[in-house]
């Protein structure tokens, strides 16, 4: 009964199964555990140390240094257990078939994915944060991996961009096989159009001036924070960004009606927060004037 123990337990022993050269499949998937499990804790650890002592400044600070630390563990215990698992020669064959079959089936995708996830990294990619549009769909970029990257979905309506709390994931060959639009922290603002329009019998000269000096009054971004933007954007790319300022087009439409077309720069993340406050503003502004008559059977 003594040596049945005894060698019970030398068989879940993991110092006795490392040392151990020949070592069989079940010693070998019950060493794979210990080391998992190893690796785990020690990460787990590393996390809960480096928060005591150094907390994150931010959650986004928090999100990069723990996708830091998990990267460079799963790369320094790779570099540690390879040597390992290859040090048991009879089971060589097995694994190096095992490889080459998973090799043969998913060859394809995977260096497409690991080729768009250098594209992703690169000076013409995008980073955690950035908006982006690709294949259709657009969103906020949420996390970035060596083999897919994810996106909170933005709605597809133009006048909000808001978000509907969807998590979509894209391999990273998406960005091999698709073009995308990017909206980053570099310019992070966009041309923004909001469109009213007017009867014949309105005074259309009135209505242009009163909606130019809402756009003055509540909506120009100031101008150092366009040319500091332009400036770094600048630095990868040639741009001529041209007249910043907002400016309102009158026009005569085939339809019969006078459309006023305001457009001017906003921030992304806040096109319906402006657009909010440009409807209050116009409609407030528009009451007391009794010879200017809104019209809403029109698309803008």
């Amino acid at each position: 009964m003594g040596n049945l123990l005894r060698d019970f337990y030398l068989e879940l022993n993991p110092l006795h199964i490392l040392k151990n050269s020949n070592r069989g499949a079940a010693e070998t998937f019950i060493l794979f555990f210990y080391m998992v499990a190893f690796a785990v804790l020690a990460y787990k650890l590393a996390i809960f140390f480096l928060e005591r002592i150094r907390p994150a400044q931010d959650p986004g600070h928090e999100y990069n240094r723990r996708k830091v630390l998990r990267m460079g563990f799963l790369i320094l215990f790779t570099i540690i257990y390879l040597p390992i698992f290859f040090s048991s020669l009879a089971l060589l064959p097995t694994v190096l078939g095992l490889a080459a079959a998973g090799i043969v089936i998913s060859l394809k995708e995977v260096w497409l994915n690991m080729v768009g996830w250098f594209m992703i990294m690169g000076g013409n990619g995008f980073k955690v944060g950035d908006r982006i549009e690709i294949d259709h769909i657009k969103g906020d970029v949420v996390n970035i991996g060596f083999l897919k990257f994810t996106l909170l979905e933005i709605s597809s309506d133009l006048r909000a961009e808001q978000s509907t709390n969807r998590l979509i994931h894209f391999p990273n060959y998406n960005i091999v096989l698709y073009r995308f639009f990017i909206v980053s922290d570099a310019m992070d603002f966009v041309w923004d159009e909001f469109k009213v329009g007017l009867t014949l019998a309105s005074d259309w000269e009135k209505a242009e001036k009163i909606c130019t000096q809402i756009l003055q009054e509540e909506l120009v971004l100031a101008p150092e924070l366009v040319d500091q933007k332009i400036r770094e954007l600048s630095k990868n790319y040639l741009v001529r960004l041209g007249k910043t300022t907002p400016i309102v087009y009158t026009s005569l439409e085939p339809e019969g009606f006078v459309q006023l077309s305001l457009r001017y720069l906003t921030p992304i993340r806040s096109k319906r927060i402006n657009r909010i406050l440009i409807s209050k503003e116009i409609l407030t502004k528009f009451k007391d004037e009794s010879n200017i008559q809104i019209i809403t059977h029109f698309k803008g």
